[in-house]
């Protein structure tokens, strides 16, 4: 298949990952809600400009007050991304805060919120 040539080679490449990643969706509105989910998420990480370990710790933030409805505490961070330093995990939160990823909420001990959710 040949692409047109005003769509740049990376985009091809981004292109053709999703598709690989969701070969088994059937369903064309599905096949597109999933594409257009990948690509948000995708962009929300870049928004922010977090490197790889910074957007894992997002996710895993993201994924807990999804499972839980409260945010994880620094040791539950620390084992769900396996790090043994809670200076690490420190770190790390602060870094998304400072980018603007999340955000502390007051009052509340280590409460934390993701931006945008």
């Amino acid at each position: 298949m040949t692409l047109p040539s005003d769509i740049p080679a990376s985009i091809a490449e981004r292109a053709a990952i999703l598709m690989d990643a969701h070969r088994n969706v059937r369903d064309d509105l599905e096949y597109t809600a999933r594409i257009i989910m990948a690509v948000e998420a995708e962009q929300k990480v870049q928004g922010y400009g977090l490197n790889e370990s910074q957007s894992k710790m997002l996710a895993f933030v993201e994924a807990f007050i999804d499972e839980h409805g409260y945010s994880p505490t620094y040791d539950q961070i620390g084992a769900g991304l396996g790090l043994s330093s809670k200076s690490a995990v420190h770190r790390g939160v602060h870094q998304l805060v400072a980018r603007g990823a999340m955000r502390k909420i007051k009052g509340r001990n280590q409460s934390l919120a993701v931006v945008g959710r």
